[in-house]
């Protein structure tokens, strides 16, 4: 490690497919102070469609591709790569990484791991839990992007409390700009992973049951996954015919927020999820489920509602109750923009990230140099 500035930063993922956590790491390297951090990102297996805009940044992406990112290979691997790049700091993002990367540090000179807990995402097991015990104590801080992912890793995966920090993710708000609805007031955006987790099955039936009652009623469902030819037939199932239509992924999801009513979320888990962030700095009112760190960003009848997840009949009410009131949810969207710009900004998140770096790196030097 060099002894001062600016010192290496790899950020260790499985991959750097498009997501949430994905978009995070591409925001901490792009805006790093690159007087203090030169940022650089190790995939475990595959790069992933983000690997262009990480380069375009000039954020180089090293893949170690080995069988397929679990195994005694993928270690030996990360191993070999550490010792060749010595890095001052090895930021983990989410559960394997961090084991590989808590693991490779018990045989390699890392001054400091640091890990983030995107979600409340835990180990179910026993085994998989003491494997969370373990690396947590050779894990310098823990960063729960909410109080919720927080409270999983100090009850249920035994981080030392010590070790734990929240930062909460953020968004930069000056890049998208509020847009007055152009619809007759029923026209609703889900933009998400198309995945169990997300839950779209429950969207898909609440959209059925606000139709019911209000035909003009439309949703855009924006992103891929591995269950989009299943939603697309349980829409085809449910007779939603034009009123939902799948748009897949998007490189830029800001032109879907134009002109739309509100936003729903339909997820079982959440971290603090950037789509919400961003519907809510675009003035929309927004119906999410209360779960995870959904609860931390969205103020019950002041930015929008928080039904509970798997509920269809909750989701449809809260739906029809914002939608047909413009007034108050014209009120809702104008405080969820405030709330984002005031608690949610990424020049927070990115300077909470390189505060911890510092203090994680002066107090190792500080060891150091008593010894």
């Amino acid at each position: 490690m060099r002894s001062g500035p600016p010192w290496d930063v790899i950020h260790c993922v499985f991959s750097i497919a498009v997501g949430g956590q994905e978009v995070v790491i591409l925001s901490l390297a792009e805006r790093a102070n690159r007087s203090l951090y030169t940022p650089r990102v190790l995939c475990l297996q595959g790069a992933g469609e983000l690997v262009p805009r990480f380069e375009a940044a000039g954020i180089p992406v090293d893949v170690l591709d080995h069988g397929d990112g679990s195994g005694i290979a993928t270690l030996v691997a990360m191993r070999r790569y550490l010792r060749a790049r010595r890095p001052a700091i090895l930021h983990t993002h989410n559960r394997t990484p961090h084991q590989f990367g808590a693991l490779a540090r018990l045989v390699t000179d890392i001054p400091v791991l640091v890990h983030t807990k995107h979600g409340r995402g835990q180990s179910l097991t026993r085994r998989g839990r003491l494997l969370n015990r373990l690396v947590g104590q050779v894990t310098d801080a823990v960063v729960a992007v909410s109080r919720d992912a927080a409270d999983v890793a100090r009850t249920v995966e035994w981080v030392p409390s010590d070790r734990i920090r929240v930062i909460r993710n953020g968004i930069d708000v000056a890049a998208i700009t509020p847009a007055l609805s152009t619809s007759n007031g029923w026209h609703v955006v889900h933009i998400a992973r198309l995945n169990k987790i997300k839950d779209q099955s429950t969207l898909l039936h609440a959209a059925r049951l606000v139709l019911d009652q209000q035909p003009a009623f439309r949703l855009e469902i924006v992103g891929d996954g591995e269950r989009r030819p299943e939603l697309e037939r349980l829409s085809a199932e449910l007779r939603l015919g034009d009123a939902v239509r799948f748009h897949g992924f998007q490189a830029d999801v800001r032109p879907f927020l134009v002109g739309m009513d509100a936003f729903v979320l339909s997820s079982v888990s959440e971290g603090i999820a950037l789509t919400l962030l961003e519907a809510m700095a675009a003035a929309l009112p927004v119906v999410a489920t209360d779960v995870g760190g959904n609860r931390e960003v969205v103020i019950p009848g002041e930015t929008g509602f928080l039904v509970p997840a798997r509920d269809p009949v909750a989701m449809a009410r809260a739906l029809i109750a914002l939608l047909g009131d413009r007034a108050r949810a014209s009120s809702f969207g104008a405080a969820g923009r405030a709330r984002v710009a005031s608690e949610f900004t990424l020049d927070a998140t990115v300077a909470a990230y390189e505060a911890l770096y510092l203090e994680l790196l002066e107090r190792r030097m500080r060891r150091k140099g008593a010894a």
